[in-house]
């Protein structure tokens, strides 16, 4: 290894680390800049030689210069979550997998070891539980804090809170999911922007704008709407949850369709931005772009499938 990749990889980690360090040193910022910690490492070794053997030597030296911050369970956090993720998503690129299979693989192996590091350090799922109410209640009581300091009182009731805590707890593994899915994302699209064309020997994402999510997942989404209704409470959760994931697929395609029209109708980017942030903010306009994904399989919105000969679907009446 060259002098200028070992420079360039003290670079990356020292930049990945900053960033990882960064979510708990900085209020809320700090947590968005924590989700593209593995930016820096895939930007220095994807698309170069021994591209694995780089990310991998980097991710171990951020997770030593996160340690010597914030201390081992610091450094130890860092490999069981965004360093792993990191080398996953240097892996899959390196086999000219396209983002849907990297994602998938991000969130699946995500959830996996963040889960079996949370029960090992707190010891059982009970103890797991009490300690996300513990720290949800802290995080609403620094909330109500900061609205009386700032003159607003507090609008949420005490039982209102216990809901809130208690369906977050109950969402939690996908809300995780939907995070690292875009965690990843993200940090494909970046290094993309900045290297990945002139690295790679593949299209990664293809035209975003015809995007449609593989017609055998509307299964999954019926089969957890129905598993919802399940006698026995854990599999009810596990239902809720995979249909949430679910609908967040179809939440994106329907994305896409918007973002399909409003190329073709030129609409303004500022305009879009305030659309975009609509969707993404307001649950009733949310719901109704999730169902146009759905139904995208059928009325073809953007006229992507061939003309047919015989009236199979909707689009054949339109």
């Amino acid at each position: 290894m060259t002098r200028k990749a070992i420079i360039g990889m003290i670079r990356a980690a020292a930049l990945g680390a900053a960033l990882f360090l960064a979510g708990g040193a900085i209020p809320i910022l700090g947590g968005v800049a924590m989700l593209f910690a593995p930016a820096p490492v895939l930007i220095y070794a994807v698309g170069r030689e021994h591209a694995n053997l780089r990310s991998s030597i980097a991710v171990l030296l951020a997770a030593v210069l996160v340690s010597v911050a914030a201390g081992w369970f610091a450094g130890a956090s860092y490999l069981a979550t965004f360093g792993i993720a990191t080398l996953i998503i240097s892996l899959l690129l390196e086999r000219r997998y396209r983002f849907e299979v990297i994602v998938v693989a991000v969130v699946a192996v995500f959830l996996v070891v963040a889960t079996l590091g949370a029960l090992i350090a707190t010891g059982s799922p009970a103890a797991l539980v009490k300690a996300m109410q513990t720290e949800l209640t802290t995080g609403m009581a620094r909330g109500s804090q900061l609205y009386k300091m700032v003159g607003m009182p507090n609008a949420v009731p005490a039982d209102t809170q216990a809901e809130i805590i208690d369906l977050t707890i109950k969402l939690s593994p996908a809300l995780v999911a939907m995070l690292a899915a875009l965690a990843a994302l993200m940090n494909l699209r970046i290094f993309w922007r900045w290297v990945g064309r002139q690295r790679l020997p593949y299209t990664l994402f293809g035209d975003l704008l015809r995007w449609s999510a593989p017609e055998r997942l509307i299964w999954a989404l019926i089969g957890t709407g129905f598993g919802i209704m399940a006698p026995v409470q854990a599999l009810s959760a596990l239902a809720l949850n995979g249909f949430l994931c679910v609908a967040a697929v179809y939440f994106c395609q329907g994305l896409a369709i918007m973002a399909f029209y409003f190329q073709m109708l030129a609409v303004p980017s500022i305009v879009r931005g305030v659309i975009y942030f609509i969707a993404l903010v307001q649950p009733v306009v949310a719901a109704i772009v999730c169902v146009a994904g759905v139904f995208d399989m059928w009325i073809d919105f953007r006229r992507l499938k061939p003309p047919r000969q015989e009236a199979g679907n909707f689009s054949d009446f339109i």
